[in-house]
């Protein structure tokens, strides 16, 4: 307790200081003045900067994808803190990446971030840079960079950049795309050249994207700009590709679906107006093969262009969106379970909405009715969802209750099987929810006492990360407990800065600790949050997920 209690002096202390002239010894990171600028810093501001400073320079003793990880989270604070230092970190953070040795996937992330966040900056050394990236890295960045380059109208280095992707790596179609449909009339040959080399990219590595932009839809774009013999040859290399996918696509276009047994049916509704156009006899004969895509055509004569005519060969006119149909792709038998899983979580939705609606009147039968709801449903965790949503709704006008809700939320929480990992992503939002209501009511108690139980669990889902017997072999910042931790700490601010930092210097395990530093000082900055990624890596479990932390 008196550990505390000093910490929180302190820390007051730091907010609260005056500073005296004197002769200043410090760097100038830690001055009370921003770098590149004469606006005075606040003491909150040289706290949370201080604490960005040190994070980066603690990065030097981490192994490789973590120090990359480290610096390139840090660059966002850096703008305000030290700009001048942002180029330079963000090469340090992509030059960590090369040391990565047995994490290609970390490191294909790792890269694809630094230099995405140095491309604004330096664009020329991003280039110079990209020979040592990994293949995939270098053709996400130069198809943003041949994208940036079509919207800017530098048509000439645009296809300068597209030239410079090897055969046999990835080819960026929807940049190469928007760059033919930029080219002036007078620049066919130049269309032709994408085309070619569009071709020979995917005859190397096949592309399937289900709405969105690949050699297919190039082809139905871009046929009547290459000689017939040209565009027959694309036609037959598409269609014999997709007869080695067995894969079920499905193509929504607002109430429309359309569905196909296979790739091939679907490369066949694609392409096969085309096909009729350039020879009628052949076009015949496929169509004989499927009698789902001869009905399918009956309804959608143009294919693809029936769903969306923007899909043609001139840029979209002012006010014209694009109407690209949403597709999905999976083995038959797969789609069931998961619309299964839909229905089931619908049928709880449903449900809570009533429990809200409850909420409003009678909050306390509302939570009697919320605890019959079972505790968790294979993935769905129902009476922890409904309590929460109950305490929401009631902390306006019926607090007491509010306080129930989430005193009973935290109790159905314990009992939740950490065998799931599924769960955990979604599970740190329970407890990030519930401070921000128990703060918005002034219950600060409440909040800690959240934050407390809050921790605990991600203290366990740690070990579960680390475990001896299965453990998560992905990059340790991307661990469900060191984004639920993060998540967690991020919410302790709104209770207060110093009980963000006391937690958060409560840490043990330094890797995570400089991870949370990293998080709280940036909002602690009014620095936006990214995007965060949450993975899985076992032998039991292999998943991942995209969020936004909060």
């Amino acid at each position: 307790m008196l550990r505390f209690l000093f910490w929180v002096a302190l820390v007051t202390a730091t907010f609260a200081q005056v500073d005296t002239p004197r002769r200043n010894t410090r760097p100038e990171h830690l001055t009370n003045r921003s770098p590149d600028s004469r606006t005075p810093r606040s003491a909150e501001e040289r706290l949370w900067c201080a604490e960005i400073e040190s994070a980066a320079a603690q990065s030097a003793t981490l192994e490789p994808a973590m120090r990359s990880f480290v610096l390139d989270a840090a660059t966002s604070s850096l703008k305000k803190c030290a700009p001048t230092r942002v180029r330079t970190t963000l090469i340090d953070s992509f030059t960590a990446t090369l040391g990565i040795a047995d994490d290609d996937e970390a490191k294909a992330r790792l890269q694809t971030s630094s230099l995405r966040h140095l491309l604004p900056i330096d664009a020329a050394k991003v280039e110079l840079l990209l020979p040592q990236a990994l293949p995939a890295v270098r053709g996400a960045l130069l198809e943003e960079m041949i994208a940036d380059a079509t919207t800017a109208q530098g048509l000439d280095r645009a296809l300068n950049l597209l030239n410079r992707i090897p055969l046999g790596e990835t080819f960026p179609y929807n940049a190469a795309t928007s760059l033919m449909l930029a080219l002036p009339p007078e620049r066919e040959p130049d269309k032709q050249l994408i085309f070619q080399r569009a071709m020979a990219s995917d005859h190397e590595q096949n592309s399937m994207t289900v709405g969105g932009d690949d050699f297919a839809s190039m082809v139905v774009r871009f046929w009547q700009h290459v000689s017939p013999a040209m565009a027959l040859d694309a036609i037959h290399q598409v269609l014999d590709e997709a007869k080695l996918d067995s894969s079920q696509v499905s193509l929504d276009s607002g109430s429309d679906r359309v569905t196909f047994a296979n790739a091939y049916d679907y490369r066949v509704f694609e392409l096969l107006p085309i096909l009729r156009q350039l020879d009628g006899s052949e076009a015949d004969r496929v169509t004989k093969e499927s009698q789902q895509v001869q009905t399918q055509l009956q309804q959608f004569p143009k294919g693809m262009q029936s769903l969306d005519p923007t899909i043609r060969d001139t840029p979209l006119k002012k006010g014209e969106e694009a109407k690209r149909s949403g597709g999905m792709m999976g083995m038959q038998g797969t789609l069931g379970p998961m619309l299964q899983r839909e229905r089931t979580a619908e049928s709880y939705n449903a449900r809570i909405s009533e429990l809200g609606r409850l909420a409003e009147g009678d909050p306390k039968q509302a939570i009697s009715s919320a605890m019959t709801l079972p505790n968790t449903v294979g993935s769905l965790i129902p009476r922890p969802q409904a309590l929460l949503a109950i305490a929401r709704i009631a902390a306006k006008n019926h607090p007491a209750a509010a306080r129930d809700a989430l005193e009973e939320m935290l109790q159905s929480l314990k009992a939740v099987d950490l065998s799931r990992s599924e769960k955990v992503s979604a599970q740190g939002s329970y407890w990030t929810d519930g401070i921000g209501i128990a703060t918005d009511m002034g219950d600060g108690d409440l909040a800690k006492k959240i934050l407390g139980d809050g921790v605990e669990f991600a203290e366990k889902v740690e070990k579960e990360d680390g475990s001896d017997d299965d453990p998560n072999r992905a990059l340790k910042a991307w661990w469900p407990s060191t984004v639920v931790m993060s998540r967690l700490l991020l919410a302790a601010l709104d209770i207060s800065p110093e009980t963000a930092l006391h937690t958060m210097n409560e840490i043990s395990d330094p890797v995570l600790k400089l991870v949370c530093q990293v998080t709280v000082a940036s909002k602690g900055l009014g620095v936006p949050s990214g995007i965060s990624m949450v993975m899985v890596k076992k032998k039991s479990s292999n998943w991942g997920q995209y969020g936004v932390l909060r």
